[in-house]
């Protein structure tokens, strides 16, 4: 007991010496509308405001959980609704430190499930912004979200206007369908390089995987957000002609809602606007391939989710090719023996008061911090295959002299700059376009943030190539960076070293 009785006079003595712990003020409206700026990103507010990722904040304090019209709410807060949940300051607060601990204590459901991931952990924070809350109707003019006013996924979509096909009208009840087997990157699926016999339905399966990611050597790790588990998501090997049925899956152990943005569709938001699903939930998507070329696809909410779901690792490509095959400038029949698939992603792992990279244990929770690290607009990895040195070493590409190779690459984001050192594009569909006639003999390609090129180069000598994008500091630096180890006997005609030694 005495012991006791001095460990407590111990602390008050402490706290005399060294001050007591810091108490919460009162909230204060206009701190935490600066707070709020942090939750824009999903959320709208004021008298023209939306629905986004999450829903209208207008009168949010007193009102029903769950209730607001038009928002599709995940299950765990469907059944709150039914359990009489109100948002007071007190229930917001608690569900602002963690809405998923809140969720499953209020519903005693050890699996139940929140939406959303963002922990508002300082309690002076989370008091400033209820009082902003507080202060909201629909009659306060519109939030301003900077860039949110611009997005893939937040247009409103009618179905009747696309004509939904029924059995009658299916364009391809009676075509030949064929199911693709994805495989992982830099690989690509089998497919013939021309045409067989009539277009068909090939049917594609992309499940969404959230999952820990180790993006370098020092163990620096995301939450990464990916199709079928790999960063870039998988190639789609289609022809002109075909019709792809996507089959887009968000299992429920996921937290976060995704769709696809494919840039070879048209229409709908190149399918975004007709495939955003929660978690436990799958989108079925059909097009028509009806352009040649290769394409960038990629997840695409709404707001500034966009740019920080294609910054996870949510990029892929699809390859479409004409039904005769490839042809060089000349019309000529252009061939090759292999095809590799690099992904380039730029990430922006936020760091802590020390400089050090930040670990997140749940996607999304990392959504402020890396909203704030992107507009920096300075990533920290710029990555083939989504992490440093994935293309090296064990994973390098291969080849033989002699072999014609194609290269496809995807940058979702920014402008890169391929470059073979010691080898050239022979043949070079910079824009992504077969269409157009490829150009030739390039040192260096560019290919545009949000599309994919292609290059092809048949190799005339062994050893190691780089492949790398020559912005050198992001290829050395941050990683952007592979190598190609080909495989046959040294010409001397085309390189030899004469001399090496003393300065005669």
């Amino acid at each position: 007991m005495k012991i006791k009785q001095g460990i407590k006079a111990l602390g008050i003595a402490a706290s005399l010496v060294f001050g007591a712990p810091a108490i919460a003020q009162e909230g204060n409206a206009e701190a935490g509308k600066s707070v709020f700026k942090s939750c824009t990103a999903c959320h709208a507010v004021g008298s023209d405001a939306k629905n986004r990722v999450g829903p209208v904040l207008n009168n949010v304090v007193g009102r029903a959980a769950g209730s607001f019209a038009g928002y599709k709410y995940g299950t765990g807060l469907q059944e709150a609704k039914e359990k009489g949940l109100v948002w007071d300051e007190e229930t917001i607060s608690e569900w602002l430190t963690n809405p998923k601990k809140f969720i499953r204590g209020y519903l005693g459901n050890k699996k139940a499930k929140a939406k959303m991931a963002f922990r508002l952990k300082d309690e002076q924070k989370r008091r400033d912004v209820i009082a902003y809350l507080k202060t909201l109707s629909d009659n306060e003019p519109q939030e301003k979200a900077g860039a949110n006013d611009v997005s893939h996924g937040d247009a409103e979509f009618n179905t009747a206007v696309m004509g939904v096909p029924t059995v009658s009208n299916d364009p391809t009840k009676d075509m030949e369908r064929v199911k693709q087997k994805l495989v992982m990157p830099p690989f690509v699926p089998e497919h013939d390089q021309v045409a067989k016999g009539a277009p068909k339905v090939v049917e594609i399966e992309l499940v969404v995987e959230e999952k820990k990611w180790v993006l370098d050597g020092d163990g620096t790790e995301i939450i990464a957000l990916t199709f079928n588990g790999s960063i870039p998501a998988p190639m789609i090997v289609v022809h002109e002609g075909d019709y792809v049925e996507l089959t887009l899956k968000n299992p429920d152990t996921n937290i976060m809602e995704h769709n696809i943005d494919l840039h070879a569709a048209t229409g709908a938001l190149g399918g975004a606007a007709v495939t955003t699903i929660a978690p436990g939930e799958q989108a079925v998507l059909r097009f028509k391939a009806t352009k040649t070329g290769t394409f960038l696809y990629h997840c695409a909410p709404e707001g500034s989710m966009t740019p920080y779901h294609v910054t996870h690792g949510m990029t892929g490509a699809i390859t479409v090719l004409p039904r005769d095959g490839l042809k060089d400038d000349k019309g000529q029949s252009l061939t090759y023996d292999r095809m590799y698939y690099i992904g380039e992603n730029d990430f922006y792992v936020p760091r802590d008061e020390n400089g050090d990279f930040k670990n997140y244990s749940e996607a999304g929770e990392d959504l402020a911090d890396w909203i704030e690290s992107m507009k920096t607009l300075t990533p920290s990895h710029v990555v083939f295959n989504g992490r440093v040195g994935a293309l090296t070493g064990k994973g390098a590409m291969k080849a033989k002299v002699g072999e014609n190779v194609m290269f496809v690459h995807v940058q979702g984001n920014r402008d890169t700059r391929p470059h073979l050192i010691g080898g050239h594009g022979d043949f070079v569909w910079e824009t992504g376009s077969f269409s157009s006639p490829p150009l030739r003999d390039l040192e260096t390609w560019f290919v545009r943030g949000g599309s994919a090129g292609a290059a092809m180069y048949t190799f005339k000598q062994p050893g190691v190539y780089a492949y790398l994008n020559h912005n050198l500091i992001e290829a050395v630096e941050l990683g952007a960076a592979a190598h190609v180890v080909v495989e046959g006997e040294w010409d001397d005609n085309l390189m030899k070293q004469v001399y090496i030694g003393p300065i005669k």
